[in-house]
């Protein structure tokens, strides 16, 4: 049922810095489905950073190329029934071995499967294929690209160091005192786990396919939990984090005002941290702000007067006004080149 036919199709896609894609496309005789499987070749020997083991992998390497197309269902209605014959449950059991049988596969072999009624012969067609490569190689050159860049910045993630280029030193102060002390990969087991992440899997921002990752950033005794959920398709899509300030009880977004205009920070207003095109330095600037935006929360905290001895955070960012209406909203926009922190 699962025999590939004796000729395969290997396919390198190389790019400027001498990196490249091989694909190696196969043909399912009985299925008449195709498959692919990736491989990378660096230049240069890449750093071993432990969180970016699945950036690479041949599993996840190319899944969502395009929006939902995940490659672990079959797109030919037809081998349900050859499954049901045979005892066969679903084709994502075999994936590892043959290939993942992604929908673009498909139309870069000229093969187009209608979705209401299984036909049993589907015949090749060129031009299907034809409007379908240059797009898809576009793609597969910038997913790619953008997976070594992120390869590259976890590596400085993990030794607790947020790369930020010279491109994007403006958008911020030059003093930023909390750190990044960790950066882990997480499975989305744990991330579902988390009481503050509910919003954004209720949201459908958070799917089995996204890669998931948990920092810690630090200042004095406030501890900053950032659960990072990065979408196949970075940095075109964003990633989304959900915040968790362990300072004096545990605060989240549902119940402080702030930490919900503080993801906001990253998520809502991430366009302007993209830097330079295509925008790979998104999620270290996003970092950077969280940073940021933790500094100027708890210096601009009431001083609790019955504690002896200096403040612990000492107001050092300045200020327009320090809180705002009814949800006293602190001041997180940082103003370039005046050095200020006003509201959005």
């Amino acid at each position: 049922m699962l025999k590939r036919h004796p000729l395969s199709v290997t396919v390198d896609l190389k790019c400027k810095d001498e990196n490249v894609l091989h694909l190696t496309f196969y043909y399912l005789m009985n299925l008449n489905v195709l498959t692919v499987k990736a491989k990378v070749t660096t230049a240069v020997e890449m750093t071993t950073a432990i969180s970016a083991g699945d950036l690479l992998s041949p599993d996840s390497l190319l899944n969502c190329l395009y929006p939902g197309d995940h490659g672990r269902k079959t797109p030919n209605p037809a081998n349900q029934f050859q499954f049901d014959k045979v005892g066969i449950l679903t084709l994502s059991d075999y994936v590892t071995e043959l290939g993942h049988p992604y929908v673009w596969v498909q139309k870069l072999g000229g093969l187009h499967f209608p979705k209401d009624q299984p036909q049993h012969t589907v015949a090749a067609d060129n031009a299907l294929s034809a409007s379908h490569m240059e797009l898809t190689v576009k793609l597969l050159r910038t997913r790619l690209q953008s997976r070594l860049a992120l390869h590259k910045q976890f590596a400085s993630l993990e030794h607790g160091v947020v790369p930020v280029s010279s491109e994007c030193q403006h958008l911020f102060p030059t003093k930023i005192v909390s750190r990044l002390v960790k950066w882990a990969a997480i499975p989305y087991e744990d991330y579902a786990e988390l009481p503050y992440t509910k919003d954004v899997i209720e949201a459908s921002l958070a799917e089995d396919t996204h890669l998931y990752y948990m920092a810690l950033i630090e200042r004095g005794t406030a501890k900053l939990q950032a659960a990072v959920v990065l979408n196949p398709g970075y940095s075109t899509l964003p990633p989304v984090f959900s915040l968790c300030l362990n300072w004096k009880g545990e605060r989240t977004s549902s119940n402080d005002d702030n930490i919900r205009a503080m993801e906001s920070e990253v998520n809502v207003n991430y366009k302007e941290l993209w830097g330079p095109k295509p925008g790979y330095q998104l999620l270290t600037n996003q970092l950077q702000r969280l940073c940021m935006v933790l500094d100027v929360y708890l210096e601009t905290e009431p001083h609790d007067t019955s504690v002896e001895g200096p403040k612990e955070f000492p107001q050092e960012k300045m200020c327009l006004r320090l809180v705002r209406g009814p949800m006293r909203l602190k001041p997180f926009k940082f103003n370039y080149p005046q050095g200020f922190f006003s509201h959005r």
